[in-house]
């Protein structure tokens, strides 16, 4: 009998196992296609133009790395692109600690793409402290989102914010979808050195910017970050490590009412969308997370 009830919990302990090592071997397979459908589709740029790196390992100084899925040197800019294959709607705000995945029946919270580019950038600046700050773009690309709600204190182009009672009428399945039906905006540009797009908005985005570099510029740049790419297999391997532990440890300050970007006392406050929580700093640290991660 005691086997018996030994084996079982075993059982059901290696499934819940299995199937949460699944999870995450789906969530990885999901991120390396997006990752290439994004590398396709800056492959339609035109290469006098724009030259594409992909998969970019950079240090970033006291044993740490960082890892940028797209880096675009072009005469428009430096664009530094960080890949997301979220589906359903995404919603947040330029300053909050995480977004929302809204599907039909849950929502799913995640690190702001955001805040994880704006550390890809501040390397990227170190290995080319010559060039002005002005020619670093972060954008944020959803390969399979429906809608993106982001918010921001300076938006520059009028959105328009679905009521929730629609919610489900967004995620109906594009093949399950009338033929006359809303589409929803292709990109939220927050401010001319960032913005959030779906994957249809990429290309025209960057190829709508103005003329800043010289053709000529372009390839010592590139040649450049090559030089210091260190994206070996044991590399990566650490810098997934170090990004996890370093996902816990802001989670832990969180829990304990600590701001984990000016270590300033947490604090909840009212919005217009409900409760939050946001750092007794503000209006110079404009830091703010869910009630929710606060207590959980």
């Amino acid at each position: 009998m005691i086997i018996a009830g030994i084996a079982g919990a075993v059982a059901v302990a290696g499934a819940v196992g299995v199937r949460a090592w699944w999870r995450a071997g789906r969530a990885r397979r999901r991120g390396r296609r997006g990752e290439r459908i994004v590398a396709k589709e800056l492959g339609r740029l035109p290469r006098k133009d724009f030259i594409v790196l992909d998969d970019i390992l950079i240090s970033s100084g006291a044993e740490r790395t960082s890892q940028i899925d797209h880096i675009v040197v072009s005469t428009r800019g430096i664009f530094v692109i960080e890949t997301k294959s979220h589906i359903g709607r995404i919603s947040g705000s330029e300053q909050s600690q995480n977004w929302s995945q809204h599907l039909a029946d849950e929502s799913r919270r995640f690190y702001n793409p955001l805040l994880q580019n704006r550390s890809h950038l501040k390397t990227l600046r170190r290995l080319l402290p010559d060039l002005d700050a002005e020619l670093f773009v972060s954008a944020v690309v959803f390969t399979e989102a429906w809608r993106l709600d982001i918010k921001a204190d300076d938006i520059i182009i009028p959105r328009r914010f679905l009521p929730d009672k629609k919610i489900r009428r967004t995620l109906i399945p594009e093949e399950r979808r009338p033929k006359r039906w809303w589409r929803p905006g292709r990109e939220v540009i927050l401010d001319e050195h960032k913005f959030a797009t779906r994957l249809d908005g990429l290309v025209r985005e960057l190829r709508r910017r103005p003329q800043i570099l010289d053709r000529e510029e372009l390839a010592p740049i590139a040649a450049r970050i090559l030089q210091a790419n260190s994206g070996g297999r044991a590399e990566k391997c650490e810098h997934i490590r170090y990004a996890r532990e370093t996902a816990r440890n802001v989670s832990r300050e969180i829990r304990a009412g600590i701001c984990p970007r000016c270590g300033g006392r947490l604090v909840e406050r009212k919005g217009e969308r409900g409760p939050f929580v946001g750092c007794e700093n503000y209006p110079s640290c404009r830091f703010t997370t869910s009630v929710d991660s606060l207590h959980g």
